[in-house]
């Protein structure tokens, strides 16, 4: 029987002696008394059972085929999950004729005991995670009664600084917030507030933030909680009546399609070769009712967010796209495709010989003719040289993903004319890495 060990651990646990060591030392224990070989051991440090995506795991699934069985210390170490942890036995193990053993529940799937204890025991995991995440959310929920704000990370609201739980007031900041508020109350816009505070000499934020800082209500005093507001211990920056009155003006001026950023072909792939900024498309609408679309450099759309406008060429969106379509069928049709043929190697095969080293070590280590110091040792130089040999081979996976044949190519020609807007975006993005604008010239960087 090839035994894989699943081993994981969080800070907590490993305060509580579920350490790596202590887990492996008890499983090798185990299956050595069973006979069973270990296959191999997949180790996730750090992460938590509440999901499957963890690495370690991921690859274990992935070698689901060449092991017999599936050995944890403890049936919360595979997941805190009832519906991961039935999904894992029986989508992913039994089904693939692969057993379950975990040594301190001894469950063991193989009898029909084993199978209804483990639903049974899964259950009590899901109960134990949401009983946690209830008293965590019930804990949220006092502190905002009483008036403080949630301390998510290291993250301090705009205007005030954290001392010993409590919110306090950075009188630089305040005078910024107070500013800005009076300054939308008198403009109605938050590009003109931008334009007075940058001529004063402040220092500008983003259009966002200013934004979210004038429909937040923990200006005027309130904490907020899963969407409930509760009234604050912190001093209030402005009072409860201009707040309302901002509301007011927002909701007034939610403004139309004008000037706003678009959908393009080339969505998140324009550079300002320049200043570094993205390109964003924009639209106007004349008088007479035509509709003029534009690439223009945000650091230019937006000067009062910068130290320097930019005056990078603002690019018609038509002459543009036409630009760097033609480009991609030169691509195609002028240059071909370069089809060097680049030698493959197997990392599979070398991923196996590895895991035949591995084996080697650990029965010399049953046999008693090794050291338990020297084991570890050699393990761990194998599985850093298995994990080597598993990038490159993602490596070499994701460039065979990347190349396209010139069949292909040419079929992307004909969608970029004839297809729906989502195909022809779609077909840019395989393409495409990165487009940078310099003034009348245009890079693309392709993906190949």
């Amino acid at each position: 029987m090839k035994a894989a060990l699943y081993i994981r651990v969080s800070t907590q646990e490993q305060v509580e002696n579920y350490s790596i060591e202590s887990q492996q030392e008890k499983l090798e224990a185990y299956c050595k008394s069973k006979g069973w070989l270990v296959y191999d051991v997949y180790l996730d440090p750090g992460y938590s059972g509440s999901t499957m995506e963890r690495p370690a795991l991921q690859r274990l699934l992935k070698d689901i085929q060449d092991i017999d069985v599936v050995v944890v210390y403890k049936l919360d170490r595979l997941s805190r999950s009832q519906r991961d942890t039935l999904t894992l036995i029986e989508d992913h193990f039994l089904k693939n004729s692969v057993e379950f053993v975990s040594i301190t529940e001894t469950l063991d799937t193989s009898t029909p005991f084993g199978k209804a204890m483990i639903g049974i025991l899964s259950v009590f995991a899901q109960l134990e995670r949401e009983t946690i995440a209830e008293r965590m959310r019930m804990g949220h929920i006092k502190r905002a009664e009483e008036g403080y704000r949630g301390m998510g990370g290291d993250y301090d609201p705009a205007g005030y600084a954290r001392v010993d739980g409590e919110l306090v007031v950075k009188e630089d900041e305040a005078e910024h917030i107070q500013l800005a508020f009076d300054l939308y109350e008198q403009y109605h816009s938050i590009t003109k507030v931008q334009k007075y505070l940058k001529e004063k000499g402040y220092k500008v934020w983003r259009f966002r933030r200013y934004n979210d800082i004038l429909r937040n209500k923990l200006y005027c005093g309130y904490v907020s909680f899963a969407g409930k507001h509760y009234k604050g211990r912190h001093k209030a920056i402005i009072t409860e009546e201009q707040f309302e009155r901002v509301q007011v003006l927002l909701s007034r001026h939610k403004g139309n399609n004008a000037h706003k950023a678009k959908a393009s072909l080339f969505s998140g792939l324009l550079y300002c070769g320049k200043c570094g900024e993205i390109y964003h498309t924009y639209q106007n609408k004349e008088k007479n009712g035509t509709v003029y679309r534009y690439y223009l450099c945000r650091a230019r759309r937006f000067p009062s967010e910068y130290d320097e406008k930019c005056m990078n060429k603002i690019w018609n969106y038509t002459k543009l796209e036409e630009i760097i379509v033609e480009e991609i069928n030169n691509l195609i049709i002028e240059k071909g495709i370069s089809n060097k043929k680049e030698n493959k190697v197997n990392y599979d095969k070398l991923l196996k010989k590895v895991d035949e080293k591995m084996e080697r070590i650990i029965g010399l280590y049953a046999e008693g003719n090794m050291p338990i110091k020297i084991l570890n040792k050699q393990m761990a130089a194998l599985e850093q040289e298995k994990e080597q040999l598993q990038d490159k081979k993602l490596r070499q996976e994701m460039q065979q993903r990347t190349a396209f044949s010139e069949k292909e190519l040419k079929q992307y020609a004909i969608d970029l004319t004839a297809a729906d807007f989502p195909t022809r975006q779609a077909i840019v993005q395989k393409l495409i890495k990165q487009i940078f604008i310099h003034g009348e010239d245009v890079e693309i960087v392709w993906n190949f």
